[in-house]
């Protein structure tokens, strides 16, 4: 089994992980409710009790930041799990088998893969609507034609290694040696994909929110919280800051995690064969 180095750089990421997640965490024991309004905070700037500030309603942005990168993180983790699940299966079936089924499976997913991933959860939120399953099943969907192509190359590679031709004249069964012997060598590139996917995923999410088609009120993520602020700028540029701040910190550690490669680049860089 691969063993999964842990360099300078995923070191800070984990750390900016853990940061974010209790960050979050701390939003349980925030006094303030996620939709409280306060007529005589409306517009505050960021104060002791409210460290964020307050926005048009006199909310509290620093409970409506934690809520909201809560909620993005929960859609992207379900988005990741769905397009792991079927990535990996996809993969794994044609890098181990080829012929037939290589063919026919690689040919769908090559059209998938043409079309950018965003565009591609886009058009599948205005066909079933917005709201959190349906972005969660878009992006979840979106993320399976480049899961599939990095885990392809992969099993396609190991099929061809000695332990699993051993296994194959041992009579091992095919999903034993797929999923018990293969992939717990690949667990670094798994991992890596993950951690790719779910930065695409929350990058995603807040974009769709941000265009309206995703998360709906009364709940709302990061990229809702900077749609609402685009027309106080100026007036309270606090409320585009924080949530975008918070926004860029949570990238830039998954990034560190994934080496700070997209799909698109690592499978163009790594995974061609």
């Amino acid at each position: 089994m691969n063993k999964i180095k842990l360099n300078n750089q995923k070191k800070i990421g984990i750390i900016i992980l853990i940061c974010m997640i209790l960050f979050v965490m701390a939003g349980f024991l925030n006094r303030f409710s996620f939709d409280g309004m306060n007529k005589d905070l409306i517009l505050k700037g960021p104060t002791f009790s409210h460290p964020f500030g307050c926005d048009e309603f006199g909310r509290d942005i620093l409970k409506r930041t934690q809520t909201g990168m809560g909620i993005s993180v929960i859609i992207s983790f379900f988005s990741v799990l769905i397009g792991t699940f079927f990535g990996t299966l996809i993969g794994a079936l044609c890098g181990y088998f080829g012929g037939v089924i290589d063919d026919f499976l690689s040919a769908v997913i090559d059209v998938l893969f043409s079309i950018p991933s965003l565009l591609l959860a886009l058009v599948f939120v205005s066909l079933f609507g917005s709201g959190m399953v349906q972005v969660t099943l878009a992006l979840g969907i979106a993320i399976i034609p480049s899961f599939s192509k990095m885990m392809r190359s992969e099993f396609r590679k190991h099929r061809e290694l000695e332990y699993v031709k051993m296994a194959k004249l041992m009579k091992v069964p095919t999903a034993r040696i797929l999923f018990v012997h293969i992939l717990p060598n690949v667990t670094e590139t798994f991992i890596n994909c993950v951690f790719i996917a779910f930065n695409n995923c929350i990058l995603a999410e807040a974009g769709l929110s941000f265009l309206g088609i995703g998360v709906q009120p009364p709940l709302a993520s990061l990229g809702t919280l900077l749609s609402d602020a685009g027309g106080y700028i100026r007036s309270a540029p606090y409320m585009v800051f924080f949530p975008a701040l918070t926004l860029i910190i949570m990238l830039f550690g998954i990034g560190l995690l994934s080496s700070g490669e997209s799909f698109h680049h690592a499978y163009s860089k790594r995974f061609k064969n």
